[in-house]
């Protein structure tokens, strides 16, 4: 996450969030609700984040490891021999 500045101050919002809603819940304060959509919301969008990154990782590894695979099978032709 520390690639990704925007994403970083989400994270840490998320975990600062979730530490003020385990305070809130143990001094029975009376914006539980509120806080539980707060870290909900930056924790779901941290997670889901996090998941597309490595998905996406995934996906261009493979896609370069294909790439490798078709350079190594591909002959090429001499341009030489073909115009006589």
């Amino acid at each position: 996450m520390m690639k990704n500045p925007v994403m970083f101050v989400v994270e840490v919002g998320a975990v600062l969030t979730t530490v003020e809603l385990v305070r809130d819940t143990l001094n029975h304060a009376g914006t539980f609700g509120l806080g539980v959509q707060i870290t909900y919301g930056c924790g779901s969008r941290s997670f889901f984040a996090n998941f597309a990154e490595a998905m996406a990782e995934g996906r261009g590894k493979a896609q370069a490891e294909t790439l490798r695979k078709t350079r190594a099978e591909t002959q090429a032709h001499d341009c030489a021999q073909m115009a006589r």
